[in-house]
């Protein structure tokens, strides 16, 4: 795991604790005031962040997971190339070699 992977995952356990903290304090308060507005706009508000942060976070691991699948595949490519390079040098060696025999009357 990277850095940036540990420090985005502290960030994320920060922003949950809080998140939680604050929305336990909310509720707590709604139940207890049912009919008052502003805790009810804070109550709504709140879920809007959850969502649109969430929503974020999972972007984010989405875009990262794919971003080490291209990674990946490319260097996959690029080893390949590097195989078929060689076996073609190989090959190329082998056909001046039967050529050369074929000049000889080998």
């Amino acid at each position: 795991m990277s850095t940036i992977n540990k420090i985005n995952n502290l960030k994320e356990i920060e922003y949950i604790t809080n998140f939680n903290l604050l929305g336990a304090y909310i509720v707590k308060n709604r139940k207890a005031k049912p009919n008052n507005k502003a805790l009810n706009e804070m109550y709504l508000a709140l879920q809007d962040i959850g969502f649109y942060v969430n929503n974020l976070i999972t972007e984010e691991r989405l875009y990262e997971q794919s971003l080490n699948e291209y990674r990946a595949d490319k260097i996959r490519a690029v080893e390949r190339s590097r195989r078929s390079e060689l076996k073609i040098i190989e090959l190329e060696q082998k056909l001046q070699k039967f050529k050369k025999e074929k000049s000889l009357g080998l």
